[in-house]
């Protein structure tokens, strides 16, 4: 079962333009962060969970953040930034394929998501609990293809960003995307990027955004995600 930090590129290629993809890019090297702690945590899923209860919840708890954050990612993509760059993207065969094949591998993803949860589901000291051989099994085929797509999307897909969208064209979607989720799904969203990243990418995902938003982050969000135990 995969437990080493997964696989991914630096940065994806950004196009012509200047669409900042920082957040996009951040986004990416946290669920990567969680599909490693999600490969740790079921290693001890015998015995620890058995025995230890608000370990189980800890666990439970940053699974379902994860499987959350991921659905508002793949959600935001599917109906807000891949119909914005069709039209302008129109005349090449080749990008609308890519982002045909965008949507086509995030419809992969929920049924593993799925299988996770069956195998995590019911008591591990029941007979028929599918164990941690099952749960290894599906934590890694969910691995392997969400990091799969992830690297897909970083060396084929964000580049087209900034082929057809200018870099207000692209704020503006974000402001579209953060309007939908809403303030306080954004602020869960930023203190989960930034769980545990270094201060280098805290530093330079803070950044994009203005001064009275990182404020609230420092003083609101961060101290609020840090209440509830994950993983």
């Amino acid at each position: 079962m995969t437990s080493q930090p997964l696989p991914g590129t630096d940065a994806a290629r950004h196009g012509a333009g200047d669409a900042d993809l920082t957040i996009m890019l951040a986004a990416h090297r946290a669920f990567r962060r969680d599909l490693t702690r999600l490969a740790r945590a079921a290693a001890s899923t015998g015995a620890s969970l058995r025995s230890d209860p608000a370990r189980r919840r800890s666990v439970a708890a940053g699974w379902e953040l994860f499987k959350h954050e991921l659905h508002l990612h793949h959600t935001a993509e599917d109906d807000i930034i891949w119909p914005a760059l069709r039209p302008r993207l129109a005349h090449s065969e080749h990008a609308l394929s890519v982002l045909d094949a965008m949507e086509e591998e995030h419809s992969r993803i929920d049924p593993l998501l799925a299988a996770v949860d069956a195998a995590f589901a019911g008591d591990p000291e029941a007979a028929d609990w599918p164990g941690e051989r099952r749960l290894a099994d599906v934590i890694d085929e969910l691995a392997s293809t969400l990091t799969g797509h992830l690297a897909h999307e970083e060396q084929e897909g964000l580049p087209l960003i900034g082929v057809a969208l200018t870099a207000a064209e692209w704020r503006s979607a974000g402001f579209r995307i953060a309007r939908r989720n809403g303030l306080s799904e954004g602020g869960e969203m930023f203190a989960w990027i930034l769980d545990g990243t270094t201060r280098e990418d805290t530093a330079a995902t803070l950044a994009t955004l203005p001064p009275p938003v990182r404020l609230l982050y420092r003083a609101v969000w961060k101290p609020r995600f840090e209440r509830t135990p994950r993983w």
